[in-house]
């Protein structure tokens, strides 16, 4: 995918007269609290980053850290804090200059300096390419569970019957997660008042978490959501990652198929992707079964516009089964999906007869991954 002017409009989406901004858009304004005065003086290019032993590569601009840079690029680094205490980035120089930019609290022995070991979070790359060895997740279940306690920092009406709820983890405490991967909040003691949510927003941004909420009398927490009772300010439980709807490694297509608030982790998985920089088209198919289902529509909009092979199509029905039909048909038509990676995520009716017809229509198996949302 290329990029293109209407790239902020993609980073961009406005429910109402407010703006948005995609989490992906954030991390660079965002990143610059972390750093100290040690070298402040913006590198003229980006220095090219390979970390092995994966492979992947990433660049490295003005003075973004290597876990920032890495983790805006769609690596899946070790880390713990972000912010210099816990160690857990230590990585290795292999090749080039690595630059101390942020003063840190845990402290490297000499004889970790002298193999070459530095900490992701507070370090750039000296103004060359650099290579670096040091350790990526491969699967959710390498990923620890955290508890954390977050603070409300927006709720914001995308429509009548959904919410956009934005939570901010603690400075010293940002949850790692794959996009696509969802928590559990919870308000106070009270063992009712919580709910599983899939993250909505890109694992570049691991302090700013944003959810969909949609109105639902059996949701305690988005009763109190809707009515106000919670408010920015205010202290909710986190408890997570979990579940295993991630993004396949391959370099295959993608085609993600979404029913109402099913987007939320699609729209993880798809900031992800736009992320990696993968040269692989993208196809999104949003299927709207109440009258506000597309919510953000101009989001999915933009993306299009602003990046080549990038389909976007939105579709409405009164009833799942015959939503998810339509879609597969008219996927079926327009692409060849047996070459794709196939997420579909939404209502239990949807995702069991989206994938039933993927199956009938030729998608091996081993290449749909589905969730409940």
């Amino acid at each position: 995918m290329e990029y293109s002017p209407l790239l902020a409009a993609a980073m961009d989406f406005r429910p109402g007269t407010q703006a948005q901004w995609s989490t992906c858009a954030m991390v660079a304004a965002g990143s610059a609290e972390r750093f100290d005065c040690m070298d402040s003086t913006p590198k003229a290019f980006p220095a090219r980053v390979t970390a092995l032993p994966s492979g992947h590569e990433f660049l490295v601009e003005g003075r973004d850290t290597l876990l920032a840079a890495g983790l805006k690029a769609g690596l899946k680094l070790d880390y713990g804090c972000g912010n210099g205490t816990c160690g857990l980035c230590r990585a290795r120089v292999i090749e080039g200059d690595a630059t101390k930019v942020m003063a840190h609290d845990y402290p490297l022995s000499e004889a970790e300096r002298q193999r070459g070991l530095i900490l992701l979070c507070a370090h750039s790359a000296g103004g060359g390419d650099l290579v670096i060895e040091t350790q990526e997740a491969t699967d959710p279940s390498q990923i620890r569970s955290q508890e954390l306690t977050v603070r409300i920092r927006g709720v914001q009406q995308a429509a009548p019957d959904t919410l956009l709820l934005h939570v901010q983890t603690p400075r010293q405490n940002r949850l790692r997660f794959f996009a696509g991967q969802g928590v559990t909040l919870a308000y106070g003691h009270d063992s009712d008042v919580r709910r599983t949510y899939p993250i909505a927003s890109c694992p570049c941004d691991e302090r700013n978490l944003h959810f969909h909420v949609a109105r639902d009398p059996a949701d305690a927490l988005a009763a109190m959501l809707f009515a106000g009772a919670l408010r920015c300010g205010d202290s909710l439980s986190l408890r997570g990652p979990s579940g295993a709807f991630v993004l396949q490694e391959g370099g295959r297509p993608s085609a993600f198929i979404a029913c109402d608030t099913g987007f939320a982790p699609i729209r993880s998985l798809i900031e992800h992707a736009i992320a990696q920089d993968a040269a692989a088209p993208l196809s999104l198919d949003w299927l709207a079964l109440r009258p506000d289902g597309h919510y953000l529509a101009n989001q999915c909009r933009a993306w299009a516009a602003a990046f080549d092979d990038f389909r976007y199509v939105a579709h409405t029905a009164a009833d799942p089964e015959p939503g998810a039909a339509a879609i597969v048909a008219d996927l079926a038509g327009a692409l060849r999906l047996d070459g794709r990676d196939v997420y579909v995520a939404g209502p239990a009716a949807f995702v069991a007869a989206t994938v039933a017809r993927l199956e009938v229509a030729g998608v091996p198996p081993r290449q749909v991954r589905a969730a409940l949302a």
